[in-house]
């Protein structure tokens, strides 16, 4: 009877949200507010292993490393050289000892953890690919890697990875619902006049952070997901992004 009376109550609020969102112009499927809860935040350790695995894929193994200090490491090898930093972020151009094509970067984004890359090339394979982060099987919004070629081998790559293992971040706040994150973007959206007439999808996600005291940690989010652009709303502090 408890699950049943928590079932109808969900049903109401989410056709209360359809309303709202109705009266705003603003067409919203009741299917797509999800009811799942949010994932837990997460604390993320730096992991040079990591690093120079994805350094020695790269740059070609065995690689040169050097601490140079402020947790910055420097990766080198005839084929170029990397930097990988604390936060996360690094960035690695290659030479032309590098053999490192298109088909590459596909495998390189499935050994650590990115999703599809979308390519933007020209007919000679010059151009750029993309790629998401992704985090105990959720997107990290913020968090991408960005691939430039020419002629179809790989010049550069610049972007973040993240450790593969954390910990449960504590917060004393109780992290928004897919509704109550639709709530805060409509709120948004009147406060803004963002141009917006359809929210076809809501999914959980992650926003990667870094602070003095913590290199990086991931906050739980919400994708809203438009006919016009995606939003992010950060599930602890309510925030805005559009992405």
């Amino acid at each position: 009877m408890r699950g049943q009376a928590e079932r109808a109550a969900r049903r109401q609020a989410e056709e209360q949200l359809v309303a709202l969102f109705a009266a705003d112009g603003m067409t919203l499927d009741r299917d797509a507010i999800s009811a799942e809860a949010p994932p837990a935040g997460r604390t993320l350790e730096r992991d040079t292993v990591l690093d120079r695995r994805a350094a020695a894929f790269l740059l070609g193994d065995p690689v040169e490393v050097e601490d140079q200090g402020g947790g910055i490491y420097a990766y080198s090898s005839p084929a170029g050289s990397a930097l990988f930093r604390s936060n996360g972020s690094f960035d690695a151009e290659l030479g032309g000892g590098s053999a490192l094509d298109a088909d590459s970067i596909s495998t390189f984004c499935r050994k650590f953890a990115y999703g599809e890359p979308v390519f933007q090339v020209d007919g000679d394979g010059s151009g750029t690919a993309s790629a998401i982060q992704y985090s105990g099987g959720l997107p990290v919004f913020n968090c991408a890697v960005t691939f430039t070629l020419q002629a179809g081998r790989l010049t550069r790559v610049s972007g973040t990875l993240l450790p593969e293992t954390g910990t449960a971040a504590v917060t004393d706040r109780e992290p928004l619902s897919a509704a109550a994150a639709l709530t805060a973007f409509q709120k948004m959206r009147r406060e803004s006049g963002a141009v917006v007439s359809a929210v076809t999808e809501v999914y959980a996600c992650y926003e990667l952070q870094s602070s003095t005291a913590v290199s990086m940690s991931l906050a739980p989010a919400w994708c809203v997901v438009t006919d016009t652009a995606k939003y992010y709303v950060n599930c602890i502090t309510g925030a805005v992004s559009i992405g």
